[in-house]
């Protein structure tokens, strides 16, 4: 019984998964990357799904992050 719900529990979180890609993909349309990284990040992207989205690594992805900050600084 405790195992079925585990393995309910799992399939819920790769669907909520796969929807929050989706979200992130429709949001970083036509936006490059050192646009949307920052955006993404700020609604609680973890940098490896960002990479994910934009076919990406995530030092890449923490880099534009990085960048997008310093730009909203100046």
């Amino acid at each position: 019984m405790k195992n079925d719900s585990n393995e309910n529990l799992d399939a819920l979180d790769r669907k909520l998964s796969i929807l929050i890609r989706l979200a992130a993909y429709q949001l970083a349309q036509g936006k490059p990357l050192m646009e949307a990284a920052p955006i993404l990040r700020r609604l609680g992207l973890p940098a490896s799904e960002i990479a994910t989205v934009f076919d990406s690594t995530t030092n890449t992805v923490n880099v534009m992050v990085s960048k997008g900050k310093k730009k909203k600084l100046k």
